[in-house]
């Protein structure tokens, strides 16, 4: 199944998506005004976070490049002696018509907050003068253990050490090649403190690190929301019994004449490979010029578009690519990260195709093509 998009209707979705920002009930104040927001850091033992950055981003449409394409915060402050921050911004940055901007409150790192925990603070400036309630960073303690061929990746609770227990808790891996993003694997676990895997869907040579957000929700547009970022963790995850296969091979999907360079390029991300224009019923990865002992398809950052009566996607393997004979392994999960193993085929060419042609593939971070 393909879909072609009018250009009109992709100008139109990109338009909808930046003015589109988050966005609570007026404040009280004007354009001219200013606006404290001022608050105190403290490290996982209750000490001051003393002499470190903490920035503040606004959730705008004049802030959505900043945002979405980089770490760059509008302003920030460095802590002082007591672990305390404040900066002062100018009513008109915080609004428009439509309402109050989201500002998120965050320590960070200039260099990238990629080696030490953090806490962020989501609120709605609704008062010319915001103190911001304490943060004391979460460690989260992480671990990492083998069980057989799978790594079972564990954490502590919020609760032990914060009093309360998030939302959520979300599990993340680093790639090496990424940048600053956590887009490799992906996976919200509700109250669990634990994740297996095989070992081999991360592959061992391109894994970076991982870490673990607890979230908890604002109840109201006038509370406060947090993020909590563990500690990241880097321990060396063997990849047995499998080798990822597909790195630098060609990729090709319905629709696209030309192969998907970058859906088997090892970066795993942070932007999808295929776009809003072309959706797509299947994609195949040629392993190249000689056969192999396929195990698993993995996926990673999956997008679809439509609502499949039949949810999931079946794996083909063959030698050519005409004949692709029968379903190999099948799932039900729709979008996201997910992989297909318990076979072994001997094959050149790997299709993985949805069940119900309703639904299309709009984008995904990467293909792998696992086996020996």
């Amino acid at each position: 199944m393909k879909r072609v998009f009018p250009l009109l209707l992709i100008m139109l979705i990109v338009f909808a998506i930046i003015p589109g920002c988050d966005r609570g009930p007026k404040g009280p104040y004007g354009e001219d005004d200013e606006v404290v927001i001022h608050g105190m850091y403290q490290d996982d033992t209750g000490s001051p976070f003393s002499d470190r950055w903490v920035g503040f981003w606004i959730n705008s449409a004049a802030s959505f490049f900043t945002n979405f394409f980089g770490i760059d915060p509008e302003a920030d402050d460095r802590t002082d002696a007591n672990g305390e921050y404040t900066e002062t911004f100018r009513g008109g940055d915080l609004f428009d018509d439509a309402g109050t901007f989201e500002v998120i409150v965050m320590n960070y790192d200039t260099d990238w907050p990629d080696s030490t925990p953090r806490v962020a603070c989501l609120f709605y400036p609704l008062s010319t003068d915001i103190e911001v309630p304490t943060m004391s960073l979460w460690r989260g303690n992480p671990t990492v253990a083998m069980s057989g061929n799978d790594a079972v990746f564990s954490w502590a609770r919020l609760s032990s050490t914060h009093g309360n227990e998030p939302d959520r808790y979300e599990f993340r891996v680093k790639a090496t090649q990424d940048g600053p993003y956590y887009t490799m694997w992906q996976k919200e676990m509700g109250s669990d403190t634990s994740f297996s895997i095989p070992g081999y869907v991360l592959p061992q040579g391109y894994v970076k690190r991982w870490h673990i957000l607890a979230e908890i929700d604002r109840l109201s547009d006038s509370d406060f929301g947090f993020i909590y970022v563990s500690d990241p963790e880097s321990t060396d995850i063997p990849d047995d019994p499998y080798q990822l296969l597909s790195l630098g091979k060609n990729c090709f999907a319905e629709a696209y004449a030309d192969p998907l360079s970058n859906a088997t390029d090892g970066k795993w991300g942070p932007w999808a490979v295929l776009n809003l224009a072309n959706n797509v019923s299947w994609v195949y990865v040629d392993l190249g010029d000689t056969t192999y002992t396929v195990n698993s398809v993995v996926m990673y950052g999956t997008s679809i578009w439509g609502n499949p009566s039949i949810s999931g996607y079946e794996v083909y393997c063959s030698n050519d690519t005409t004949s692709w004979g029968s379903v190999v392994a099948s799932n039900t999960q729709e979008k996201g990260y997910f992989y297909l193993d318990g076979f072994s085929q001997q094959c050149r060419y790997v299709k993985l195709q949805a069940r119900d042609s309703g639904i299309g593939i709009i984008g995904f971070k990467e293909i792998c093509i696992f086996g020996q």
